[in-house]
């Protein structure tokens, strides 16, 4: 894990996802990219009033996103670099995570609540666009040791093995335990059995057990499981129309069940 993009616009739970991700650069000896994205303001009323124009914008969200490199450096001794673009944030953060190779992006999370309640919308659109794993740093969760790390899937898709990298990474380098959640309805799927086995074979040599849980509701499953079993991270797959999907779309919002308490890494198996 090389490269850890971080995107910042100032607020609390951005500058906690940051020191977050300033955590993990220190364990894996990567390097820290902070990136800002802003938009020109438009006028809304007749009134006459000074504009400020594009390049003095770009020069003082440097110099505000340089001071938050400073402080990361100083804090955690790893390397900080910041870019500051104009546009709008999810499309830059696409781009970027492209040209710089990054391993990772991790962003804030500001309220609870359905996804795009739960995360907001630049972050919603980010899982959405981007091929790069994200990791999703709830406003108020600090960073602890991972210990456990809970991977929820339903096992109804076959992926390729490389999709996993970034969870053994974290789970080989910080020696955790993964519990492989299987929230099911009723009967098994033969679908749901090749999951499985496809599951298995790319966690072999990992320390890992598989859970079982009966609900009717995957996400208040989900929730259950983590009210009882300890863990500092939860790990999903996001496919197109798929788990990912299906619990975090606009139409099951209001029956949302599960809150993130944790972090939670968002894997990418697109095309």
């Amino acid at each position: 894990m090389q490269t850890i993009i971080v995107p910042v616009d100032f607020s609390p739970a951005s500058r906690n996802a940051a020191v977050f991700a300033a955590e993990l650069a220190r364990l894996f000896n990567s390097r820290l990219l902070l990136f800002h994205a802003y938009m020109l303001p438009t006028p809304v009323s007749e009134v006459p009033y000074v504009m400020v124009t594009a390049d003095e914008m770009q020069r003082e969200n440097e110099a505000m996103l340089k001071k938050e490199a400073d402080t990361l450096f100083a804090t955690y001794s790893v390397p900080v670099e910041s870019v500051v673009r104009i546009g709008i944030a999810s499309d830059e953060i696409k781009e970027l995570s492209k040209e710089a190779a990054g391993d990772l992006i991790v962003m804030g999370m500001k309220g609870a609540g359905g996804l795009d309640k739960i995360i907001g919308s630049t972050t919603t659109n980010v899982i959405r666009k981007v091929k790069t794993p994200v990791l999703i740093i709830p406003h108020d969760a600090g960073y602890k040791p991972i210990g456990h790390i809970t991977y929820a899937s339903d096992f109804s898709y076959k992926t390729d093995i490389s999709l996993f990298s970034p969870l053994l990474k974290i789970a080989k380098t910080l020696g955790a335990v993964i519990h492989v959640l299987h929230v099911q309805k009723n009967v098994v799927k033969i679908e749901e059995v090749s999951g499985r086995t496809n599951t298995e074979k790319a966690l072999q040599g990992y320390n890992y057990e598989l859970v079982n849980v009966t609900n009717q509701s995957v996400t208040q499953g989900i929730n259950d499981y983590l009210q009882q079993q300890e863990s500092q991270l939860l790990v999903m797959v996001a496919h197109t129309h798929t788990f990912f999907e299906r619990i975090f779309s606009k139409s099951r919002t209001t029956a949302m069940a599960y809150e993130s308490k944790i972090p939670l890494l968002v894997l990418q198996d697109k095309a």
